[in-house]
């Protein structure tokens, strides 16, 4: 579809119909948001719906559709003078209307909120073909009844097609980019409970990345900086506001063993944000296992991260993660695996065991999709469940939003992916996987495949002089 009238066209069919619809972005989500699990009609919005509509300077707002990547919003703002509060590390493909309906958190969390923090309004076509307006372009929702911008963002499609939505936007100011690195990841927590506990410090984005992170990306042969543990802090505002920010930052990481590296480093981190898994250049498979803890539990919980990748005989890949507010840390430790092998399925178990670990400190892991729709019964109570089903029933009779996610895992097979059954084939797969030998497959591969050699071709073939050939 082109516009949010075709798409109600659509709708309006498949209400009439029974026909289920299947909202899809670019799909960069691992847990199946937009895969299909009663056939039906997949709507498309990357191809067409992918337009910056208008940005109001005035008025301080970015009207966008939902096929939209968040990159080329942000680039459309940043031309402009202007910043978006928050977007995920998924931003070249990352899709607006997909990331809203997970309420992601991501790049700019820290300071400007989640996802359905920085939402003014949206366009939302709902199961009968019916366009709801969550809110107002020029104002916020106060005191305006229902908040229906935080109603639909998390529920991944199921109550609706986002179709357009109008951010806030800000002054972009100047972004500074500071780094520090630390002898163990461990080492961080300091720092981190020292800005939590500032008043006044609110740094744009805070992200860490542990020593097996950079060792993975020059086995396989690619830059990474020469440091061991790093702590980035990304500042935005005017040069009296950064100048200050970074008295404190570089006070609170000397003072807890940390050490300032070089501007290119920091800088080369941030412009890289977006590439966390760049060592899977070999063609090795990788995942990362996310889940949100508290944030005066990070420290311990870097342990049993630690402790997690010995017992389940994991491929490490690294630990990385991000602030996401002052009470909340985001986790996403990573690991190689072999997609050749069915065995390697096995590896999946890793996710299961860190989000339990997770909720032994009252975190969870995140997002439902397909795979993980059976933890909503974990990590809700039973009469909130209920209602939350209860909700979907009565906005979707007919069940034709995105059936089969959130409330619900489902196949194509008729088999629900209960809480019973995902239970026990969570505990299956974690003890196979500790009786398996430990994973290799980066090392595999490395072996196997001649990436490095092909890319240093590649290199050696644009600088060439015309008449030596390429020998």
């Amino acid at each position: 579809p082109e516009t949010t009238e075709q798409i109600a066209h659509v709708v309006r069919l498949a209400y009439a119909h029974g026909i289920p619809i299947i909202p899809r972005g670019n799909a960069s989500w691992g847990l199946g948001g937009c895969m299909p699990t009663a056939a039906g009609i997949l709507i498309d919005m990357s191809s067409k719906m992918n337009k910056v509509l208008e940005i109001n300077a005035e008025e301080l707002y970015v009207k966008v559709q939902a096929g939209c990547t968040w990159k080329n919003l942000l680039e459309a703002c940043m031309k402009k003078g202007y910043i978006i509060g928050s977007y995920p590390s998924s931003f070249p493909a990352g899709t607006i209307g997909a990331w809203i309906s997970t309420n992601g958190m991501g790049v700019g969390s820290y300071k400007y909120g989640s996802a359905k923090d920085n939402v003014l309004n949206s366009e939302v076509v709902v199961d009968d073909g019916s366009i709801v307006t969550t809110g107002f372009n020029g104002v916020g929702s106060y005191r305006g009844s229902y908040n229906l911008n935080q109603f639909f963002s998390g529920a991944e499609g199921t109550l609706g097609t986002l179709a357009t939505v109008t951010f806030r936007i800000y002054p972009m100011g100047e972004i500074r980019c500071l780094a520090y690195e630390f002898d163990a990841l461990k080492a961080m927590d300091g720092p981190i409970q020292d800005t939590v506990a500032d008043p006044s410090a609110r740094p744009l984005h805070v992200a860490w990345s542990d020593y097996n992170h950079f060792e993975g990306q020059r086995k396989a042969g690619i830059h990474a900086p020469d440091v061991s543990n790093l702590w980035l802090v990304t500042l935005q505002g005017d040069k009296a506001h950064n100048d200050a920010e970074e008295a404190f930052f570089d006070a609170i990481a000397e003072k807890h063993g940390g050490r300032k590296v070089v501007s290119e480093i920091a800088e080369h981190e941030w412009e890289e944000r977006c590439y966390e898994f760049r060592a899977r250049h070999v063609g090795v498979g990788e995942i990362p296992a996310e889940v949100i803890v508290p944030t005066h539990d990070w420290g311990v919980f870097t342990d049993r991260c630690y402790e997690g990748f010995k017992e389940m005989k994991m491929e490490v890949g690294g630990i990385i993660g991000v602030m996401v507010d002052r009470s909340t840390t985001l986790f996403m430790p990573y690991y190689f695996k072999d997609d050749e092998m069915l065995t390697g399925m096995l590896s999946f178990g890793f996710n299961f065991y860190l989000g339990d670990v997770a909720a032994e400190y009252g975190g969870r892991s995140t997002g439902f999709g397909v795979f993980f729709a059976w933890n909503l019964d974990n990590i809700h109570n039973a009469a909130t469940v209920a209602k939350m089903r209860e909700l979907k029933t009565v906005l979707d009779p007919h069940d034709v939003v995105n059936p089969g996610h959130v409330v619900c895992g489902s196949t194509r097979f008729g088999i629900n992916m209960t809480k019973g059954l995902m239970g026990m084939g969570s505990a299956m797969m974690q003890m196979m996987k500790k009786l398996m030998p430990a994973d290799k497959a980066f090392s595999y591969n490395k072996n196997r495949f001649r990436y490095n050699d092909l890319e240093e071709m590649k290199v050696l073939d644009r600088v060439h002089t015309l008449g030596d050939g390429t020998q």
